[in-house]
């Protein structure tokens, strides 16, 4: 059987020691296994003797994440034998590295998690934004401690441009989770008309609420992004939103019924009007589309590219 992998990334003293730590302290998790953990990073928080024992765990400090090379993994897991593994990233590197050289044979990864101080998330998305993304675009679950102050709309729709399928959690000073995010921007009581600045705000929630728009009049101005090829009546519209920098540019899009790719110029504008629609892609993920029933030429927006603001 193989050993489940688990990926904790971060910056420094974003609490992955922590999290770590009470995560093998529970007994509902650990029930004696052996477990390895692997860190690439040293912070205030340690991996002392007592933990060790008390978790039967065993610790190895590496200098960078290129040293976790496949020989190495095949040396910690003869050396150690280890029946799970954590895996502790260096925040000032690129979490990629690890995804692209793979586990051995024996090691699944089993999940990614990043962990975000949310008091300086304003800080890391206008001064370390690469390495933001980096941490974001893998993982599975976001948890953003430290939030007690922070707009939690803010860090969603941002960390949702990056990664729209990532779980978020939010917790407060003290470690404690705090309640998601019930988004009323948007009432769907009645017909809405989505303006150019709000179509990020709006887009994100679609994406985390598509049930929500079921049967919504809605009116979105959005270009051409692509087909789908099975559908000739199906394209793929909305808007351009950069994620990480000047260079990472990506469509932040939904299927459109009722369009055809004939009809449409690919460098211009559309408003579009119909009714949402919940529908489940090729993956089985229930996501938000759009039911046209009728298109225009519009103006293009004040801003190509959309901010989530």
């Amino acid at each position: 059987m193989p050993k489940p992998v688990y990926v904790f990334s971060g910056f420094l003293d974003a609490g992955k020691t922590r999290a770590i730590k009470g995560t093998l302290y529970n007994p509902r998790f650990n029930e004696g296994e052996a477990s390895l953990i692997i860190c690439l990073e040293q912070g205030d928080e340690e991996y002392d003797k007592k933990f060790l024992e008390i978790t039967n765990s065993q610790v190895v400090y590496l200098d960078s994440i290129n040293d976790l090379t496949i020989e190495k993994q095949k040396e910690l897991d003869e050396q150690y034998k280890p029946e799970r593994i954590f895996v502790e990233l260096n925040g000032m590197e690129d979490d990629n590295i690890l995804y692209n050289n793979g586990f051995i044979a024996d090691w699944e990864l089993a999940q990614t998690l990043t962990f975000i101080d949310a008091s300086k998330f304003s800080m890391y998305l206008t001064n370390m934004r690469q390495f933001l993304y980096n941490h974001v675009v893998n993982a599975e679950v976001i948890v953003l401690n430290r939030s007690d102050d922070v707009d939690k709309r803010y860090l969603r729709n941002n960390l949702k441009s990056i990664n729209q399928y990532s779980e978020l959690i939010y917790e407060d000073k003290d470690g404690k989770a705090t309640n998601k995010i019930e988004d009323e921007l948007f009432d769907t009581s009645k017909p809405l008309e989505i303006s150019d600045i709000d179509y990020g705000l709006w887009f994100m929630d679609a994406v985390d609420n598509p049930q929500k728009y079921d049967k919504v009049e809605l009116t979105i101005k959005v270009k051409y992004a692509g087909k789908i090829d099975q559908y000739d009546n199906v394209l793929i519209m909305g808007r351009k939103a950069m994620v990480c920098c000047a260079n990472d540019i990506t469509d932040i899009a939904l299927p459109c019924m009722n369009l055809h790719e004939k009809d449409i110029d690919k460098e211009k504008y559309y408003t579009l009007h119909g009714f949402g629609r919940c529908i489940e892609n090729s993956e089985g993920m229930k996501i938000c589309a759009l039911q046209v029933k009728e298109f225009k030429e519009a103006e293009a927006p004040k801003d190509d590219l959309v901010t989530f603001n």
